[in-house]
């Protein structure tokens, strides 16, 4: 089990969050809540939180999730990571859609501790403002070294555990090319280190474009459901 070097970015404090979409967040929960305890019977107030959301195209939005600051000390953590910890692809995904990863839950719990906060006051509130749907249940938080040099292009895929996926580029401009293709609709380049690209996994078939050259894309990425509805589906309420 790995163990963090810089205790900074395992805090469980917002310091790593931008600190505009952090006070949004905050002003924007009594909206959330208030909405929610009416149930629903009228549309979602236009929160603060989302109005720091850029659509991009339908059902695929951006917006600054952590500081630039946090991200560069991630990837010093990452540095330290990678030597005693290998990034390995999931085998029982498609070759082509197999990606080298540090899964979160199983080598670093403190990371995983924290993120879960990030998803429950932040990630998850912005789900609620787009969407008007729960999704704070955690399928997998992962590191992804997603540079696809031996690959022409990732395969389109739907992220088959998660209702939605987020995605956040640690080291967006130590690389060339990358960026992130929706079918149907077009593609985007990378987006600005520490943003966050937030989409539904369920209709959202997309792929990510390969860099250019030598360099590593480094992705953190959050595939998040609502465990309930599941347990509702499967189990009856």
């Amino acid at each position: 089990m790995y163990e963090v070097k810089n205790y900074m970015i395992a805090l469980q404090s917002h310091w790593g969050i931008n600190q505009p979409t952090f006070k949004a967040a905050k002003d924007s929960i009594p909206e959330i809540i208030e909405y929610a305890s009416n149930g629903a019977k009228t549309k979602m107030p236009p929160t603060s939180l989302r109005k720091m959301a850029k659509r991009i195209f339908p059902d695929v939005f951006s917006f600054p999730l952590l500081r630039r600051q946090y991200c560069k000390m991630l990837m010093e953590e990452i540095n330290h990571m990678k030597k005693e910890i290998n990034f390995t692809v999931n085998e029982e995904e498609n070759l082509e859609r197999q990606i080298p990863e540090i899964v979160l839950a199983e080598h670093c719990p403190d990371l995983y501790s924290h993120f879960d906060i990030v998803v429950k006051t932040i990630i998850n509130p912005m789900i609620i403002c787009l969407w008007q749907r729960n999704s704070a249940d955690i399928a997998s938080i992962q590191i992804a070294n997603y540079n696809l040099q031996e690959k022409d292009q990732g395969a389109f895929h739907h992220d088959v555990d998660a209702d939605v996926s987020v995605v956040v580029p640690l080291n967006t401009g130590d690389y060339k090319g990358g960026g992130t293709e929706f079918h149907n609709h077009g593609k985007i380049k990378p987006i600005p280190t520490g943003h966050a690209l937030v989409f539904p996994s369920f209709n959202q078939f997309h792929r990510g474009l390969p860099i250019v050259g030598e360099g590593d894309r480094y992705l953190l990425v959050f595939w998040l459901y609502d465990r309930s509805r599941i347990e509702k589906l499967f189990h009856g309420s």
